[in-house]
């Protein structure tokens, strides 16, 4: 279809920038921090109709206000629009009319998806996910076109033209700084047939490439707690039996039964076998509570996730797996996601503290009552020698 050869050249480029390795592992002790950031663009809208395509481009422009939630999901809302261009066939006439359309987008980082969240990376790829309302205006070319062929312009309009519009697109970003970045955006706008005035079945399309920057309203990331040298945290404690005492066995007396009591040493010998476990079966918990509908890691439960670091960049051949809860409020399928977001945010900490990522695993165990409120909001380290 025409309008797929619109996106076709940037679907290519964030399929090579995907491909890209990652800048690097070991990243700045930086953790995401949620941040709301405004986003002004401007470039060419293209509405598809019976003429070339040079014929067919109008100026757009769209200016956003967003809210970044975690590293991969964020909301914002916008207003779009200028102007839309269509021609009539026969004889060869162009018409324009103007518009602007409100909408809500759901937008998906696929670089921190799909790579991990890396405070250093420069490239971001996103998607994004929306709907809203188009309001279409000066129609006057269109309506004088009718007069003449009027069946061709069958469903012109006249005066405001309401319609909803469902909405979608791919975007890259390049940041240069930690609060600014440029970007290059293509969106594809489905809109009711009449919108174009013209006679039809199919639905009408409005497709905007644009260029623009986006700009954080406050800092995108925080600062951890500096690390310290590695101490022993309450998680690798194990059970120590004392060395026992010599005992100064007494001369036996012959008149007593030959069956003895058995020494302090003995019984010490008799229990050392339950104390040598093997390391492979230990495992010890750290429970990492979050307030409500959050996956933000406050200062004393990253304080828990210090001890957890060091004890891991101690013991190099322990594995950690984490598991994310969530209170059963709400919808299931949301609770699901937030308890991934959890579990996803003790390991981005913990990558932050000098943790290998790939000695940490995840796992999104969605809603679930443990005791109270606050224990069903948690993330729960299992380390795993």
């Amino acid at each position: 279809m025409k309008r797929i050869r619109f996106i076709s050249m940037l679907t290519l480029a964030l399929a090579l920038m995907g491909a890209a390795p990652a800048q690097a592992q070991q990243q700045e002790q930086k953790a995401f921090k949620a941040h709301w950031y405004v986003q002004p663009q401007a470039g060419i809208s293209w509405t598809p109709g019976e003429a070339s395509l040079g014929k067919l481009l109008s100026p757009a422009a769209q200016l956003s206000v967003g809210r970044q939630f975690s590293p991969v999901f964020g909301l914002r809302l916008g207003a779009s629009g200028w102007q839309g261009r269509n021609w009539q066939v026969t004889p060869a006439e162009e018409y324009k009319w103007k518009h602007v359309q409100a909408s809500l987008d759901a937008t998906l980082s696929l670089s921190n998806a799909f790579g991990g969240y890396n405070p250093s990376r420069r490239w971001n790829a996103y998607a994004f996910l929306g709907g809203g309302l188009n309001i279409a205006f000066d129609n006057d070319d269109a309506n004088r076109l009718a007069a003449g062929h009027p069946v061709e312009f069958s469903k012109v309009w006249d005066g405001t033209c309401y319609s909803p519009a469902v909405r979608g697109g791919l975007g890259v970003e390049y940041a240069l700084s930690e609060r600014v970045a440029l970007g290059l955006e293509a969106n594809v706008n489905m809109l009711p047939d009449k919108w174009n005035s013209k006679r039809g079945t199919d639905a009408d399309w409005q497709n905007h490439l644009l260029l623009g920057v986006k700009i954080a309203l406050g800092k995108t990331t925080q600062r951890t707690i500096a690390t310290e040298e590695p101490v022993r945290p309450a998680i690798e404690e194990k059970p120590v039996v004392e060395e026992p005492k010599p005992v100064v066995e007494e001369q036996p007396i012959v008149s007593q039964p030959v069956e003895k009591t058995p020494t302090t040493a003995a019984v010490a010998e008799e229990k050392a076998p339950v104390v040598e476990q093997p390391v492979a079966e230990k495992k010890d918990e750290v429970k990492i509570y979050f307030a409500f509908n959050s996956s933000r890691i406050s200062k004393q439960e990253a304080a828990k996730l210090r001890q957890v670091a060091n004890y891991m960049r101690s013991h190099r051949d322990m594995r950690l797996t984490i598991e994310g809860y969530a209170s059963p409020e709400g919808r299931r399928s949301y609770n699901k996601a937030l308890s991934g977001w959890r579990a996803e945010a003790v390991k981005q900490c913990l990558v932050s503290y000098g943790v290998a990522a790939a000695r940490i695993k995840t796992e999104a165990k969605g809603e679930v009552q443990l005791g109270d409120a606050k224990e069903s909001r948690s993330a729960i380290c299992i380390t795993i020698e």
